[in-house]
């Protein structure tokens, strides 16, 4: 990645839940755009978001407020992908988990099915890759039973090869593997240092390296394994940081997508 904009190009007005009945409120999503070298020729783009636990708003929705994510893509290729000069037929999406927030609004962390969100974001995009969220489950399973959709590609300590790029993906969060999406440190470690050891052009995590600094929250085993390997491009949720994008000691970048959208844009696109 060449740059990122400091400050948000737009941002989206969303309901937030709270801690009580009656105590969602109004939050906003940044959207910040970036520039990048190396994308294939078939991408002029590839949008990054992670960690949108929230719904429409009751004045956007035509009944019950659907989750952020179901409303999100259609916004992306309609409103704000042209306004850039971008075709969504030429943009892909990358997942990094957390989807889901409870009908009522009334409770933070809730889990429940994501299902919906990868298929409004392939039925607008290229093509998807992702993991799952500590709050995700796809139907009544914490795991995809059958595909999603013709372009989506779960990932869960596999590497998938997109339009020349090779993706690669960690779901969950590190902690007792009796709960839901969670491994081991040792499970978890031993599918980074696997995954990294193929050397991917892009590594998707919900949970993720720290960025070195104390403010910079994640897994610092996890950074660690990732400065050991030739540099490649995390893009992780989970742990909100102010700052969006940290470049490592060996030139490895994390983008930090966490209530955010970054729209990775080829240096010459528009």
């Amino acid at each position: 990645m060449t740059s990122i904009t400091s400050d948000p190009i737009l941002e989206i007005r969303f309901l937030n839940a709270g801690k009580g009945a009656g105590s969602f409120y109004v939050d906003t999503l940044p959207i910040h755009t970036a520039t990048v070298t190396g994308l294939p020729d078939e991408l002029d783009a590839i949008i990054a978001t992670a960690d949108l636990q929230g719904r429409e708003r009751f004045q956007d929705a035509q009944g019950p407020p659907r989750l952020l994510g179901e409303v999100l893509p259609r916004r992306l290729r309609c409103e704000i992908l042209p306004e850039l000069g971008l075709d969504a037929i030429r943009c892909a999406a990358v997942l990094a988990g957390d989807f889901y927030t409870v009908p009522n609004l009334d409770s933070r962390g809730g889990s429940g099915d994501v299902t919906g969100v990868w298929k409004a974001f392939c039925e607008e995009f290229r093509w998807v890759a992702g993991v799952a969220g500590n709050h995700d489950t796809f139907e009544q399973s914490l795991h995809p039973k059958r595909r999603i959709h013709k372009k989506a590609h779960y990932l869960d300590g596999q590497l998938q090869r997109l339009d020349g790029l090779l993706i690669a993906g960690v779901g969950g969060i590190i902690g007792n593997p009796r709960k839901p999406q969670r491994k081991s440190d040792q499970e978890y470690l031993a599918h980074v240092e696997r995954l990294a050891e193929k050397h991917p052009d892009v590594f998707l995590m919900h949970d993720g390296p720290d960025g070195g600094e104390r403010h910079l929250r994640g897994q610092t085993l996890v950074r660690q394994i990732f400065e050991r390997m030739p540099p490649t491009m995390i893009v992780r949720g989970h742990s909100h940081w102010q700052t969006p994008l940290v470049e490592l000691s060996n030139s490895t970048q994390i983008l930090n997508v966490d209530c955010r959208v970054v729209i990775l844009r080829r240096e010459d696109a528009g």
